[in-house]
């Protein structure tokens, strides 16, 4: 039908219970994810933040989780939205990366993002990396990644297998909050997921620069890139009842909160924004703090997918 959507979901890891156990939060995640498969939403990606003292969050880096999101869904595609490169083994993301999608193929995404880390939490990792030099690793971190992944042939020559010998590779994506990343998506035949929520994102519509990456993506590498928009909002029965909801779980802060409302007012500004921005297929970070209203919202959102 044409007035349907193509709706993914990003999470955060970021809920409220009754117990006040991120424990339980990671549980419930999990039934949210199956619950994303059976109602057939496209994606369900989960981020990677390092936050001192977040007592809320069920994670810091949820890649123990994708394979039992995998494991426990059939059709929906599980992602890692994404990868905070900067602090990572390129050699380590590939091996594991490959593993997984060979068990499941066609099924994993796999996103990379600068991120932002603290001083504080970067003492932690043992990388070769400080905040002088944090960004500009991205880049060759990157392109050694893609180069582990994609360049299985030139590695045997190097005496180098990533295993399984022959397996799968995941769908791999740019991530980032403007259109700063489209240069390197096309150099590198990248995916490009751009979000609208972050505090620094340019919420610029942007289409003609979008479809001129569309259609030079497609001359260079002879196919369409995936290309995703990703929004934060709040979705209820009622608007004042989302405003409610989303007051509630962001200590009255909506200002960046892209939409806050019910079904259809979500199904008409999603039209909209397919319109404006050029984007096919959207990605929802749902606000909302308590497992009960995270669901009310994926129901209601159901009928438009």
């Amino acid at each position: 039908m044409a007035n349907k959507l193509k709706i993914g979901l990003l999470e955060f890891g970021i809920r409220e219970n009754s117990l006040n156990n991120s424990k339980k939060s990671l549980y419930d995640i999990i039934e949210y994810a199956t619950r994303a498969d059976e109602l057939g939403f496209s994606r369900f990606w989960v981020t990677e933040n390092y936050f001192s003292k977040a007592h809320d969050m069920a994670w810091s880096t949820p890649e123990m989780l994708l394979p039992i999101l995998l494991g426990l869904t059939d059709k929906i595609k599980i992602g890692i939205a994404g990868v905070i490169m900067p602090l990572q083994s390129p050699f380590r993301v590939a091996h594991n990366y490959k593993l997984l999608s060979s068990l499941y193929p066609k099924r994993l995404d796999l996103g990379f993002v600068k991120g932002l880390v603290g001083e504080y939490d970067l003492q932690y990792f043992n990388v070769d990396v400080d905040k002088d030099s944090y960004f500009s690793s991205f880049l060759p971190k990157l392109e050694s990644t893609l180069r582990f992944l994609r360049e299985e042939n030139e590695l045997l020559k190097e005496n180098l297998i990533i295993p399984p010998y022959k397996g799968n590779i995941p769908d791999v994506w740019y991530m980032g909050s403007s259109h700063s990343g489209l240069k390197v998506a096309l150099q590198h035949d990248l995916n490009f997921a751009r979000s609208i929520f972050h505090g620094e994102s340019n919420k610029d519509y942007l289409k003609e620069e979008l479809q001129n990456f569309r259609t030079e993506y497609k001359a260079k590498h002879g196919k369409d890139p995936s290309m995703v928009l990703t929004f934060s909002g709040c979705c209820h029965k009622t608007k004042q009842k989302a405003l409610k909801v989303a007051k509630s779980s962001t200590n009255g802060s909506i200002d960046n909160i892209s939409l806050i409302g019910d079904g259809s007012f979500f199904q008409e500004k999603l039209l909209e924004f397919k319109e404006l921005y050029g984007y096919n297929e959207f990605m929802f970070n749902n606000v909302s703090r308590t497992h009960k209203d995270s669901l009310t919202a994926i129901e209601i959102l159901s009928q438009y997918v």
